[in-house]
């Protein structure tokens, strides 16, 4: 069985929490490994004993590394947490293994490689979806990975107020929204998603765990 690390999250009264709806969708297929923030030369015992890495959900990221003012509704998250998440992307990245990333997991990955997000879309996008909470439709870009597994388009949820703005060099878009906005990039060794696919139907669930493990396995795609 595939062996997958997985970040966890921090609430309020400084407890770690892994969320159930990713261990759901994930523990059938994979040997997951739940991780706790520490210093960044420890991580590499996690590096080596997995095959790849899940980078999850979470709170907003200080904008102070994409060179942008705190704006008034970004809700930041804990910076143990915010160090966790960038240290496992270089260290895994580094090692040459898989890196995925859902909803916060992809806008930390493309702001840790210089690209840089919106941090309010209400306030600052002019669109008539919610994406804190309406599914919407988005265009699965051709000649991508994700394109071997969907049509041009299919219906997906929605629970973020932030998206990608500019998207890093190193990266292929691989899905936008109706809206226009960027909902998934990849490239050789990453594969990420604005949306939550451990909270769609269970046919689609099973398309995309077929694809994780597919891309884990076979990542050299470019």
């Amino acid at each position: 069985m595939l062996k997958i690390a997985f970040t966890t999250r921090m609430k309020d009264d400084s407890t770690f929490f892994m969320n159930y709806t990713y261990y759901q969708f994930l523990s059938p297929y994979f040997e997951i490994e739940p991780i706790l923030p520490r210093y960044s030369h420890q991580y590499q015992d996690i590096v080596n004993r997995n095959d790849a890495l899940l980078i999850c959900g979470g709170d907003d990221i200080d904008p102070i590394y994409f060179r942008q003012e705190l704006d008034s509704q970004t809700n930041l998250e804990n910076k143990f947490i915010e160090s966790m998440d960038f240290a496992l992307i270089h260290q895994f990245y580094h090692a040459h293994k898989p890196i995925i990333g859902i909803c916060r997991g992809i806008q930390v990955i493309n702001v840790f490689f210089k690209g840089n997000l919106i941090q309010d879309i209400p306030s600052t996008y002019m669109t008539t979806i919610n994406h804190s909470h309406d599914s919407h439709s988005i265009h699965i870009q051709p000649h991508t990975f994700l394109s071997h597994y969907f049509a041009s388009n299919i219906e997906v949820n929605s629970f973020h107020h932030q998206n990608i703005n500019q998207v890093a060099d190193i990266f292929h878009v691989n899905a936008i929204s109706e809206d226009g906005l960027i909902e998934g990039i990849e490239n050789h060794q990453i594969l990420a998603f604005q949306w939550h696919p451990e909270r769609m139907d269970s046919h689609s669930q099973d398309i995309f765990i077929h694809l994780i493990v597919d891309f884990i396995l076979h990542h050299s795609f470019y």
